[in-house]
């Protein structure tokens, strides 16, 4: 079974990074970009940081950001290499619409790596540029989508 849990101790915050190293910033998927453990938006009290558990395990990671008034931002989606393709990201998106839904939030959107996009649409999100000044600057290798929820 597959939870969702807030990260806040050291050990989670080590999990959190490690995955996200092995992850989203690999030199393959970001030349040149030099991961930054203190980063502003993390520690921004709108934003929640979270790691995906599945027998007993941190193996995926995503952050929720609050925009304005009934939005979010779903940042940072990862599973660890290993377990990936193996409906853990499915689960990880149910849990953190779940998470959106009962933090008020009615729509939320994401910057999708290209190669995400396929998985994305399948859970429902759709193709719509939703920051254009966002998607030409820190997104410009990502497509932007969004999703209603229900």
């Amino acid at each position: 079974m597959h939870t969702l849990r807030a990260v806040e101790s050291a050990d989670d915050l080590r999990a959190m990074h490690d995955i996200r190293l092995a992850t989203l910033f690999t030199p393959e998927r970001h030349p040149g970009i030099v991961y930054d453990q203190n980063h502003p938006l993390d520690l921004d009290p709108a934003n929640t940081r979270f790691l995906l558990w599945w027998d007993n395990r941190a193996i995926g990671v995503v952050r929720l950001d609050r925009r304005g008034s009934g939005e979010g931002v779903v940042r940072l989606v990862a599973i660890v290499p290993e377990v990936q393709r193996g409906g853990h990201g499915r689960a990880l998106m149910g849990l953190v619409e779940d998470e959106a839904r009962r933090r008020g939030m009615r729509k939320l959107m994401l910057n999708a790596h290209k190669s995400a996009t396929g998985f994305y649409e399948r859970l429902g999100w759709s193709n719509e540029v939703w920051d254009d000044a966002e998607r030409t600057s820190m997104a410009d290798h990502s497509v932007q989508m969004t999703k209603v929820l229900g």
